[in-house]
């Protein structure tokens, strides 16, 4: 994650510093700016970026005439304080419209969005991913190497093949996020992956060592999910 190449281009000082400052907040450091579009069309003819943030209204090149100069491109991500380009931006074939100011969760569905779109061809379709903050960072979870989610009152334990994070956020929350074909609450303090139970037994949910009940409002749907 944090190899990602971003390029930014606005010509307002404070509209970088946002975008740079949201980045370095999910450990994405390799990151280049530009205050105009003539120097972003000369930094793109040398380097390669996977996605470029790009304000619309600047001099001499707005940011439709940079893309329109531009055979090949990485994800773009408009950052405009008009929302009057939205079709237009859309016809482009933008990833996303971000209408300035926006706030860093906005930013952060954009960011999943990205994930997603980055996925190799040829990747199982389960390979979504979702940014939760864990202690002091963001970090990028792989929804296909998560087992399952437990409520903790206000925390949960957020526990993947590799390892476990303790996360500021209501259970209910992440498990919105999740692909519903992939994940399903089994319980009021839990949600897991169907693809990671190894087996069912007691009106219990076995992945690994680990033993989650399903509560009796949820065995019908769990079992239907599940067992047929």
């Amino acid at each position: 994650m944090k190899d990602l190449r971003c390029l930014i281009v606005d010509d307002e000082p404070l509209a970088i510093d946002v975008v740079v400052r949201y980045l370095q907040e999910l450990n994405i450091q390799n990151l280049h700016t530009c205050d105009n579009g003539i120097e972003a069309f000369q930094v793109l003819q040398g380097q390669e970026f996977d996605l470029l943030f790009l304000d619309i209204e600047m001099p001499q090149l707005t940011g439709f005439d940079l893309l329109k100069s531009m055979p090949q491109r990485p994800l773009v991500v408009i950052t405009t304080a008009y929302r009057d380009y939205a079709v237009e931006g859309f016809e482009w074939e933008v990833l996303d419209y971000l209408v300035k100011p926006f706030s860093f969760p906005r930013f952060l569905q954009t960011m999943e969005k990205a994930m997603r779109t980055m996925q190799q061809p040829g990747d199982s379709s389960d390979k979504t991913s979702l940014f939760l903050k864990a202690g002091q960072q963001w970090v990028r979870i792989d929804t296909v190497d998560l087992l399952y989610i437990e409520s903790l009152r206000d925390y949960v334990r957020v526990v993947t093949t590799t390892k476990t994070f303790i996360v500021h956020q209501p259970l209910a929350d992440i498990s919105a996020r999740l692909p519903d074909d992939q994940f399903i609450r089994v319980h009021r303090s839990y949600t897991i992956s169907i693809g990671k139970v190894d087996r069912i037994s007691e009106h219990c949910a076995h992945i690994g060592h680990k033993i989650i009940p399903i509560s009796r409002a949820n065995r019908t749907e769990v079992y239907r999910r599940l067992v047929q």
